[in-house]
């Protein structure tokens, strides 16, 4: 027998009460009120994490967003604001994984990968801090005006200023950056803008220096399902990249 509420059957109230009610992990540990779009939200963008373990935490900017079992169900999805974003997935005795990702508005994203465990005596890097917010201004407060520069005396130049994104102390016509590779398997196929890249024999991770800009990484094993993906360079940083190719038929 099905019992109805107010002429709504019971499974179709409880359905739209998952749909339309945002998890508690969401509400407890999500970022600042407005950070975190709301699924009804057309113009938001989603991103659905299919990472093992389960019980792994997951930072956005720097802020915590719950685990990553509050965004892996059919229902379930990490929705942010369209744009630029850095997803950071922690957890005790793995490696950290930094990943940035460009979201488009309305798109649906997917993630998948499985955490690796630290090996022994490698030191875990600490959890992400979330940046300090800048104190509102009043309106009616004018804004302070700019500092005094000395100007420079006959015969001598001033230093210039770190472009920016430049690392301090970074020669001021440094136009590169690196990207730091972690893949599993360590004997994959790693093509950068279709160049074939490999590291010295031995090491768990590619170190590659690349001009400032977008780059297409490609990295394929046989067996394995292909990664392929876009990052962004800037002049003096290094980018972690950690991937982990699944097996075909997993």
């Amino acid at each position: 027998m099905r019992v109805k509420i107010l002429g709504c059957s019971l499974p179709l109230l409880f359905l739209s009460m998952v749909v339309a009610w945002p998890s508690a992990a969401a509400a407890q540990m999500g970022p600042p009120p407005g950070y975190v779009v709301l699924p009804a939200d057309p113009s938001s963008s989603a991103i659905r994490l299919e990472v093992k373990p389960v019980s792994t935490e997951v930072y956005v900017d720097g802020f915590r967003a719950g685990y990553v079992d509050d965004f892996d169900g059919f229902f379930q999805r990490l929705h942010l604001h369209p744009g630029e974003h850095e997803l950071v997935l922690y957890l005790n005795g793995y490696r950290a994984v930094h990943q940035r990702v460009d979201l488009r508005s309305g798109s649906d994203q997917k993630v998948k990968y499985t955490m690796v465990p630290l090996s022994p005596g490698e030191q875990a890097e600490p959890r992400p801090v979330a940046p300090a917010l800048a104190p509102e201004i009043p309106e009616q407060e004018p804004a302070p005006p700019p500092p005094m520069q000395r100007a420079p005396m006959p015969g001598r130049t001033l230093p210039p200023r770190p472009l920016p994104g430049q690392v301090p102390g970074a020669p001021p016509d440094a136009r590169f950056g690196t990207v730091v590779i972690r893949v599993q398997p360590a004997d994959a196929e790693v093509l950068i803008d279709g160049e074939h890249w490999s590291g010295p024999s031995g090491q768990e991770r590619l170190v590659v220096q690349l001009a400032a800009g977008r780059h297409h990484v490609d990295i394929r094993k046989d067996g394995y399902d292909a990664y392929s993906g876009d990052v962004d360079i800037r002049r003096g940083e290094s980018l972690p990249l950690n991937v982990s190719l699944t097996k075909r038929g997993e």
